[in-house]
C-alpha cells in the first residue's frame, strides 16, 4: 500500500486511490483472485438460473392454466339426446367459456391427426372407436371446486363414459416444478454463502499477506478507513466482475438450451425467444452480489479494528 495522506484525500481521490490499490492487489494474486472471481460467477449464474427457470416455467403454466380444457367422452351407444344433455350441461357451466360437440367421425379424425402413428390401425378397425366428445375451453377465470363440481356432474350424466380434465395432470406438473425450484434455491444459497465465504477468506488472505504495510501505516497515522477501503473496493471489483462473467455465460447457455436439447419443448411449450431475466431482476441480483462482495472484503479486513 503506498504512504498517501488519506485524511487529506477528497472523496474522488479516495476512491481513486483505494481502486488503484484493489487492482494493484488482484494483479499481485491474480490466480486467487481469479478463483474468488470464478466462485461469484459461478454462484450468480446459479441464482440466475434459478430465477429464469422459475419464471419461464410460471408463465409457461400460466398459459396451460388459461389453455386448459376439459374433455368429455361419450359412449359409443350413446344417444343424441344423451350427447345434446351433456353439451347443453357443459355449455351452461359458469366455469366454460366455450364447448363443442365432435361427433364419431370427427372424434377419429382428431385423434388420428395428433397421433399420426396410430392411423393405420384406427382406421383398419370394422367399427370407430370412438363416440361423440364435447371439448369444453374453461373460462380463466374458474376455479378449482366449480370444475370439479362440473366434472362429478358429467361424470354422472347418462352416456358419459369418462370425463379428462386437463388441470389435474397440470397440478401434478406445478407440484413437480414447485419442489424442483425450491431445490435449485436452496443449493443457490448455498453456493452464494459458498461464494462470500471464500472470497471473505482470500481478502483476509491478503490482509495477513500486507499486515507489516498496514501496521506501517497505522503508525503515520492513517484512519482505519483508508486501510480497509482497498479491501472493499478490491470485494467490489471481484463481485462485479464475476457478475458479468456470469450474465454473459447465462445468456449464451439459455440460447444453447433452447437451440440443442430443450428446442423440442420450447416448440411444444409454444416458447418462440429464448426467456431472460428482465432488467429488474438484472439489476436487484447485480446489486446484491455487488454490495456482498463489498461486505466480503470489509469482513476479510475486520482486524483493522482490533
Amino acid at each position: 500500500m503506498s504512504a498517501r495522506r488519506h485524511e487529506d484525500a477528497n472523496p474522488v481521490g479516495f476512491v481513486r486511490y483505494c481502486l488503484d490499490e484493489a487492482w494493484i492487489a488482484i494483479r499481485r494474486r491474480w490466480r486467487v483472485a481469479l478463483l474468488s472471481t470464478a466462485l461469484i460467477a459461478a454462484a450468480v449464474f446459479v441464482v440466475g438460473a434459478a430465477l429464469g427457470a422459475s419464471e419461464a416455467l410460471r408463465d409457461v403454466t400460466t398459459r396451460m392454466t388459461q389453455a386448459a380444457e376439459l374433455s368429455v367422452y361419450l359412449a359409443r351407444e350413446a344417444s343424441t339426446t344423451e350427447r345434446d344433455a351433456a353439451a347443453q350441461l357443459t355449455r351452461a357451466d359458469a366455469a366454460v367459456a366455450s364447448a363443442e360437440v365432435l361427433d364419431e367421425a370427427q372424434a377419429t379424425a382428431r385423434v388420428t391427426a395428433d397421433f399420426p402413428d396410430l392411423a393405420d390401425v384406427i382406421t383398419a378397425l370394422p367399427e370407430r372407436p370412438f363416440g361423440a366428445v364435447v371439448e369444453a375451453r374453461l373460462a380463466p377465470t374458474a376455479t378449482e371446486a366449480q370444475v370439479e363440481a362440473l366434472v362429478a356432474r358429467l361424470r354422472a350424466a347418462p352416456g358419459v363414459e369418462d370425463v379428462i380434465y386437463d388441470r389435474e395432470v397440470l397440478r401434478r406438473v406445478l407440484v413437480t416444478v414447485t419442489t424442483v425450484r425450491r431445490v435449485v434455491t436452496a443449493l443457490a444459497t448455498l453456493l452464494a454463502i459458498a461464494a462470500f465465504a471464500a472470497v471473505a477468506a482470500v481478502l483476509r488472505l491478503g490482509y495477513y499477506a500486507r499486515r507489516e504495510e498496514i501496521a506501517v501505516l497505522g503508525l503515520i497515522g492513517a484512519p482505519t478507513r483508508a486501510i480497509s477501503g482497498p479491501f472493499v473496493a478490491e470485494g467490489l471489483l471481484q463481485a462485479a466482475t464475476g457478475t458479468a462473467v456470469a450474465f454473459v455465460l447465462l445468456r449464451v447457455a439459455v440460447w444453447a438450451v433452447l437451440q440443442g436439447p430443450a428446442a423440442a419443448w420450447a416448440r411444444a411449450l409454444e416458447v418462440t425467444a429464448a426467456p431472460f431475466l428482465s432488467w429488474q431482476y438484472l439489476l436487484t441480483l447485480a446489486s446484491v452480489a455487488i454490495l456482498a462482495g463489498g461486505l466480503a472484503g470489509w469482513v476479510g479486513s475486520r482486524q483493522v479494528d482490533r
